[in-house]
């Protein structure tokens, strides 16, 4: 799916989050009614070594809970409320698991799963969501993506045949990877942030057969510069306004 994907790819980041809890079913949701045919979301490993859909550390800028993640149990996650960023509207929304969430979204829909453990490279979170993408036999659905290449290359050896994207904070060339060509040979796509978004560093990497996505545009001054400079996707938390935009430039068909 992810080499059919039509370019530009407008990925909903955490879901539709300008407008529900993001990285909730609510928010994937919502995404899919305003036409997003691709999501992003997080996955971390709770305290009892489940795989659950989460962004923070801590919890207390999304939950009504507090501390880290990954002192709670799956079940005492389950017991916290996701939606007070959207009080009232969105009172029952639940932290879900990556479980959850492959059997809720639809199989045309493709998900970019960014492995959130940059901090615990040697976890077995790399290996528990390969688990889970076999389970519910979703390669073909699937993105992982990760700022450690170690854990984009622990996954890789668990289903080599799953594209995987390496997120970037800063101006990285290909050069960068000159002394680690395996690290180049393992992704199929690069993530780079809107500040560190350059035309040479683009042309690097599409030059050496790369998908250039960036994060994260939610405006129309932010999302044009990047289509200028030849992406082929990027990252929003408003993929509505962003698919509206894009066809009334004449950049998108509807």
């Amino acid at each position: 799916m992810f080499l059919s994907l039509t370019s530009p790819v407008i990925f909903a980041h955490r879901g539709a989050s300008s407008h529900a809890p993001e990285n909730t079913l609510a928010a994937f949701r919502l995404a899919i009614d305003h036409g997003a045919k691709a999501i992003e979301l997080d996955v971390q490993l709770s305290k009892d070594r489940e795989v659950v859909v989460f962004h923070d550390t801590n919890l207390d800028r999304t939950t009504d809970g507090t501390g880290r993640i990954k002192d709670y149990t799956l079940s005492e996650l389950s017991d916290l409320n996701a939606g007070i960023s959207f009080y009232p509207a969105y009172q029952n929304e639940k932290i879900p698991t990556l479980a959850q969430v492959l059997d809720f979204l639809p199989l045309d829909i493709l998900i970019n799963i960014e492995l959130k453990n940059a901090q615990t490279p040697c976890d077995s979170l790399p290996s528990k969501t390969a688990a889970l993408i076999r389970d519910f036999k979703a390669e073909n659905r699937v993105l992982i993506s990760s700022f450690s290449s170690f854990s984009i290359a622990k996954f890789s050896k668990e289903l080599p045949a799953v594209p995987c994207g390496r997120l970037l904070y800063s101006q990285l060339t290909t050069n960068f990877f000159g002394s680690f060509p395996g690290l180049l040979a393992n992704i199929q796509s690069v993530h780079i942030s809107l500040k560190s978004l350059r035309p040479q560093v683009i042309d690097s990497y599409k030059n050496a057969g790369k998908a250039v996505f960036s994060y994260t545009l939610n405006h129309t001054q932010d999302i044009l510069k990047a289509m200028s400079m030849g992406i082929d996707g990027f990252f929003t938390d408003d993929p509505g306004f962003a698919r509206r935009l894009l066809i009334q430039e004449g950049l998108l068909n509807n």
